[in-house]
């Protein structure tokens, strides 16, 4: 299975199940292209003794009934012996698609007497008449027949010790699974916990989409399918233009009907400016309105903030996912809110001592993260966190949603990870990172204690995460002020990119990674980790007020790519890889995201500026896709989601009115929904829930 490290671009799995004579086999069918299988089409078929398709398997019912008789006479005396043994070997999993069912009767007969004739006759009703084949207390086996000796079981024509849990493994069916066990790919295995796709399990697992459990990906993999395309080629599937959008859209299925629904935060409501928001919620395949949350207040319905982004996740429980938002300034500062995939009102945020609880969010995302036992998300803004119930438990200096404000362009947008690797996750806002005790009380209520855990030097900025030396801990990206720089998780020092042991660095701070200057000047928006040159190892992809940047590393044996007059980067430091003329004057603050559409290990680009959207070759930049688009600008960015539960990759991107001095170039506003023309894009999954979303940490989803 061909994984890259990007916000999203996994491929899922879909897999074949056989029922194969009481045993259970599972062969992978990982698709890298919807529609196609193995077989050309997307309905899985076992040959044996199974039809079905993804998620249907038949019943194999097979019955063999063998009747052994015998006589044997000689000059002592006549003994005589008959009997009949019927096995019947049903496996029955998913829903019913069909029925294979065969049945075999046989009988033997021998007789031995003084004049030791022996005689043998077949013909097609399948009898068999035989001499020295008497086979007492045991059974019969294989074609010519032979006996199997007591506790064995005649198992596809050869004698194998009896299986209690019926489930049979190895290419020679040796292996007796233990119960519970399933076959998947010739090794007994248990499945494991619960899941949708691939997504919901670890790495080198895949999603048995009969059991709904995950399983260890067979290897080797019995079909694997890559795209073979050489441009990429787009269909506008459906759009929604009623009103401005300035911040991401997010994907999930809220009701619980298999269907996503996209989710968006309507900014310029009511005539007013980019703060007054509604959140908007449409049919992921039509684009039609389900519901609009205006600002109501005096029936429970509040407006969100225009220019935050939102987020989705399960708050109350239910297993379904909730929607979590800024809403309207008060006071200089926003609440935030939770709905449920009705609109209902769950709740609004508020203090120990139920006053409404506020902090500054004006540019800033949420992110959903479990700081607790209980399986609902957290919600943190900047250095700033909300339990699952609304309930501020920490705001840093009182105000903790500035935290990650990158040159005055107010908000942060916060990951959680674990830095030091105690199993515990920190919060990291910026150039700070926070450790966290979550407590509870006698009356079961949070008590929540955060304290610094290191702050870097430099300007504070947008955090992202990666391993990007390979040695098992994780390093800080934060880009800020025009700068981008690496940190080491554990620390805050800056990076020894030229010694992951850390060694080369700890009496000389002169050999760290130094900060890099952003490429094309501004701000520099939120980093994206990808493998982007598909040499298995990641790079970042920053925005710029006049450039789009991969910055990689120097690291042992690094294949040294730049643009011309670019000097030679040091051991260790950081170089641009590729850069490409945008335009984004305005913010340069905006995001990116990944996908590797040809399914060929190299991650291409989804970027957004003032005045188009792009797809960017991850290796070179080459300009796979560009499509006019207008956008003011602050943090969005594409994303690349199956919004309609098709099966295909859609290309979701907003926009606002803004004129672009570009020959032919016409404004627009709203969501937009692209499509592959050719279905040719490796499939992905069906939920995007936040700025940070990433396919690691999504068990409060539902």
């Amino acid at each position: 299975m061909r994984r890259v490290a990007s916000a999203d671009g996994l491929w899922p799995d879909r897999s074949m199940v056989e029922l194969h004579g009481g045993r259970l086999l599972v062969g992978v069918l990982t698709l890298g292209s919807v529609g196609l299988g193995c077989g050309g089409d997307d309905n899985a078929s076992a040959t044996d003794s199974a039809t079905g398709t993804t998620g249907t398997v038949g019943t194999a019912t097979t019955t063999m009934t063998t009747t052994v008789s015998g006589t044997a006479t000689d000059s002592e005396g006549t003994t005589s012996m008959s009997g009949t043994g019927t096995g019947t070997d049903s496996a029955t999993m998913g829903t019913t698609a069909g029925t294979d069912a065969t049945t075999m009767d046989v009988t033997v007969t021998a007789s031995e007497s003084e004049s030791a004739s022996d005689s043998a006759t077949e013909s097609d009703s399948g009898t068999e008449t035989g001499g020295d084949d008497l086979c007492v207390g045991g059974t019969l086996c294989g074609e010519p027949a032979s006996c199997c000796p007591m506790g064995n079981e005649c198992v596809e024509d050869s004698c194998l010790p009896e299986c209690a849990s019926e489930v049979r493994c190895g290419p020679m069916l040796e292996l007796c699974c233990d119960e519970g066990d399933v076959c998947s790919g010739n090794t007994c295995a248990t499945p494991g916990i619960p899941c949708q796709d691939a997504y919901d399990c670890e790495q080198g697992e895949y999603c048995e989409p009969v059991l709904d459990k995950c399983l260890p990906q067979p290897d080797p993999l019995t079909c694997e399918i890559i795209p073979d395309f050489e441009e990429l080629t787009v269909a506008l599937e459906w759009s929604y233009t009623d009103d401005q959008i300035i911040s991401i859209p997010v994907v999930a299925d809220l009701d619980g009907d298999l269907v996503p629904e996209v989710v968006i935060n309507a900014t310029q409501q009511a005539g007013g400016s980019w703060p007054a928001g509604a959140i908007v919620v449409l049919n992921g395949q039509t684009g039609d309105v389900i519901w609009k949350n205006d600002h109501d207040p005096n029936n429970g319905k509040f407006g969100s903030h225009g220019r935050a982004s939102i987020a989705l996740g399960d708050v109350n429980g239910d297993e379904l996912p909730d929607i979590i938002y800024p809403g309207r300034v008060t006071g200089g500062r926003s609440p935030i809110h939770a709905v449920d995939s009705t609109g209902k009102l769950l709740w609004t945020s508020r203090t120990a001592n139920d006053q409404l609880a506020t902090t500054t969010v004006e540019n800033g995302a949420a992110t959903l993260t479990n700081l607790d036992d209980d399986p609902e998300a957290e919600i943190i803004f900047g250095a700033a966190i909300f339990d699952n119930d609304g309930l501020m438990v920490w705001s840093q200096g009182g105000n903790g949603g500035i935290y990650g404000t990158s040159n005055v362009y107010t908000g942060g947008i916060s990951a959680a990870v674990d830095l030091d690797s105690d199993n515990y996750p920190e919060i990291v806002s910026g150039r700070d990172a926070w450790k966290i005790d979550w407590q509870v009380d006698n009356n079961n209520d949070p008590v929540v204690n955060v304290v610094p855990f290191w702050q870097s030097p430099g300007a504070d900025g947008y955090p992202a995460i990666a391993d990007l030396d390979s040695n098992g801990t994780p390093e800080v990206i934060i880009v800020g002020s025009s700068s981008v720089r690496i940190v080491d998780g554990a620390t805050g020092k800056l990076w020894c990119g030229v010694d992951p042991s850390g060694i080369a660095c700890e009496n000389d701070d002169g050999a760290r990674t130094q900060p890099y200057p952003v490429r094309g000047g501004g701000r520099g928006g939120p980093p994206t980790v990808a493998d982007f040159d598909g040499d298995g190892r990641p790079e970042i992809g920053i925005a710029g007020a006049s450039r789009y940047a991969v910055y990689d590393f120097n690291r042992g044996g690094e294949e040294i790519v730049k643009p011309a007059g670019d000097p030679e980067p040091a051991a260790g430091a950081t170089f641009v890889r590729w850069a490409k003329v945008t335009q984004d004057a305005s913010s340069n603050a905006t995001g990116s995201s990944v996908f590797d559409f040809q399914g060929d290990g190299a991650a291409e680009v989804i970027y957004a500026d003032e005045c188009f959207m792009r797809v960017y070759s991850g290796t070179d930049g080459t300009v796979q896709l560009e499509v006019q688009n207008s956008s003011a600008t602050i943090h969005e960015y594409p994303l690349v989601v199956d919004s309609d539960a098709d099966g295909n990759s859609e290309i979701l991107v907003v926009a606002n009115i803004l004129n672009c001095n570009v020959p032919n170039f016409t404004p627009r506003k709203g969501l937009y929904v692209y499509g592959d023309a050719g279905d040719g894009w490796v499939p992905t999954r069906k939920v995007w829930t936040s700025h940070t979303y990433h396919v690691t940490n999504m068990g409060w989803v539902a």
